[in-house]
């Protein structure tokens, strides 16, 4: 098996290339100069560019159909006779030799190999210490062994071929979108396993999302236990039978909401920064019954003037506790009290919350 063949095709061209250029040096009056750079020239190219793809192509397939012939069945290890999906844990190491193939459908994850492999899809090699493209295929190539080892909560992964397994992580989250190299790695990974709060689905944190009031609201609801709560409907937006109503009725009989104004609490509107800090300073003073203290000088942030008088001493507390450290805008620190708080940022916050205050 060739390493790489796209040298071929690119051979065919230049073989086209000279051709033409000969015939222009010969002063054949019938192939103009713009013909050659505008059309004869492209044409070459993208001509080379496609039979090498095909070489390429066809040697992938050949091993395609060496495997599922059942050759290599027989080696160490686990084999798989398609690349159908599979999920795999966070740290899990996936080793496969010569001919194995494999596709990675979602999730992050590395590759670290001895020799040559191959992204088919992209039709080139892959370095060694890179990361693997979602939706591509490899190959690996001859004498060499290849260790794909995954890097977020869970990747999805399809394998043809031999292959050997170094077991990952026994507790793990299942996001594909939460990856070791994110600074929100170790805080989601709190957040799950203490249950604060899940994923948008069974298998994305999304992290760059907003968290609403409501969600952030049962959340600080369940940190207390999820007590039952006998008090009325204080807001016109808040529904007598949903899934946030006892954390909300909760929330405003122990004074850490008041809501938005108007006789509203807006649950569906994106917690801000202030708002969020707020309602755990609440939760500390007004439900834990916990000191504030005299909280940090703000007056070092840049965007001081922005935030709302009401949440001063909460942020002045979530400052000095740890809670918020401010976001770096080159030579200037900000608080960004009236942008939306995303996940991300939500459970980095609530993790320091937990260990530092509860």
């Amino acid at each position: 098996m060739k390493k790489y063949l796209r040298p071929l095709g690119l051979a065919l061209a230049f073989c086209l290339l000279t051709a033409g250029a000969y015939a222009a040096a010969s002063g054949d009056s019938l192939i103009s100069l713009s013909y050659l750079r505008e059309s004869f020239f492209p044409k070459a190219v993208q001509a080379g560019e496609e039979a090498g793809n095909k070489l390429l192509q066809q040697t992938y397939d050949d091993a395609l159909a060496t495997l599922d012939a059942g050759e290599g069945a027989g080696a160490a290890g686990s084999y798989s006779d398609t690349l159908q999906r599979r999920e795999w844990p966070d740290g899990q190491i996936v080793t496969l030799p010569t001919g194995a193939g494999f596709l990675m459908l979602d999730g992050s994850a590395t590759l670290v190999h001895t020799g040559a492999v191959i992204d088919v899809t992209a039709g080139g090699e892959v370095p060694s210490g890179s990361a693997l493209t979602r939706n591509h295929r490899y190959l690996v190539g001859e004498n060499t062994n290849a260790a794909v080892t995954v890097r977020s909560g869970q990747a999805a992964i399809g394998i043809q071929g031999s292959y050997a397994l170094t077991g990952g992580k026994t507790e793990h989250t299942p996001f594909y979108d939460v990856s070791q190299t994110d600074w929100f790695y170790a805080p989601v990974g709190y957040a799950y396993e203490k249950g604060l709060f899940s994923g948008m689905d069974a298998n994305h944190f999304s992290p760059g999302s907003s968290m609403n009031r409501a969600m952030l609201m049962s959340v600080l609801h369940r940190l207390a236990g999820s007590p039952q709560t006998t008090a009325q409907i204080a807001f016109n937006d808040v529904p007598g039978s949903s899934w946030y109503t006892q954390a909300v009725l909760w929330g405003a009989s122990q004074g850490i909401t008041s809501g938005t104004g108007n006789g509203n609490f807006n649950p569906d509107g994106q917690v801000t920064r202030e708002q969020a800090v707020a309602m755990m300073y609440n939760f500390a003073v007004k439900y834990k019954d916990l000191t504030g203290g005299a909280g940090a000088d703000l007056s070092g942030y840049a965007d001081l003037n922005r935030l709302s008088g009401w949440a001063r001493p909460a942020m002045a507390w979530a400052v000095e506790q740890g809670i918020v450290s401010g976001v770096a805008n080159g030579s200037t620190l900000t608080l960004e009290p009236q942008r939306s708080a995303t996940r991300a940022e939500m459970a980095t916050m609530l993790r320091a919350f937990c260990e530092k205050i509860l």
